[in-house]
């Protein structure tokens, strides 16, 4: 298993356009592996989230972080589909077909480098940095390469929501008052609620709790700037099993309606 399990992609069916992705490549023609993969779910965030690279990479000095594989469905989130603007947009050659895309950070088939069996390389592209990588000789090279590691949280730069929403997959108990407090303030609070409801389902009492505190300071400090939503997060509160968690939910809801 690489994917680290999503329901929201397990339901999307995997979907074959005709339109073509290159002049000369459709969805039909993508490497085997990679399909073999998406029957196991249609896209979403990895278990393990680096790759070793000769070169240093904006990420670190021998490796590169790989956070989700894009599906081929036509969902708002990771869609191959979708992601092709971003190889047009940024000018790269006819061959490329990204499959992992971060911001400026992008993996890729490479078809005008095939392996033996006429699989397309996998190239590792900084768009910003013009560094281009390739990481693996195929995908299921590509695959076998990937190894564990946490998402380093840095000090003077926010997260991307990509990075950001696979830290949060990944995250345990001890981590979670660190990545929540590392997006406090960030302008999306819809994505970042949504993040709170997650962890209000948590079968760990602790990681309800630091979800809820969460939701205190956006409550407090961030009350005019919270999307309606809020009200149904700190209703998943109120009805937790936990006794301390219900009393402070409580006084989350005087405050949000005293506001």
């Amino acid at each position: 298993m690489y994917f680290i399990p999503q329901q929201a992609f397990k339901q999307l069916p995997i979907l074959f356009k005709a339109d073509r992705l290159t002049s000369a490549i459709t969805a039909a023609d993508l490497p085997q592996a990679y399909l073999d993969l998406l029957a196991e779910q249609n896209g979403g965030y990895l278990l393990c989230s680096r790759i070793p690279t000769h070169e240093p990479t904006s990420d670190g000095i021998d490796y590169a972080a790989v956070h989700a594989i894009l599906g081929l469905h036509d969902g708002p989130e990771n869609s191959l589909y979708a992601g092709q603007t971003v190889a047009h947009s940024a000018g790269l050659p006819d061959y490329f077909v990204p499959f992992s895309i971060n911001g400026n950070q992008l993996f890729a088939f490479d078809y005008s480098k095939l392996s033996p069996s006429g699989e397309p390389s996998i190239r590792h592209i900084d768009i910003e940095t013009d560094n281009w990588q390739t990481v693996a000789a195929d995908f299921n090279e590509f695959l076998r390469s990937l190894i564990p590691a946490p998402i380093a949280i840095p000090e003077e730069v926010r997260l991307t929501h990509t990075e950001g929403a696979h830290a949060f997959w990944l995250a345990d108990c001890a981590g979670l008052p660190e990545l929540f407090l590392h997006f406090e303030d960030d302008p999306d609070k819809q994505w970042y609620l949504r993040w709170i409801a997650h962890f209000s389902n948590h079968p760990d009492a602790d990681c309800r709790k630091t979800a809820c505190e969460a939701l205190e300071t956006q409550i407090l400090y961030f009350r005019s700037e919270l999307p309606d939503i809020a009200h149904a997060v700190l209703a998943k509160f109120l009805a937790d099993p936990d006794p301390a968690i219900r009393e402070l939910a409580l006084t989350l809801k005087k405050e949000l309606t005293d506001g």
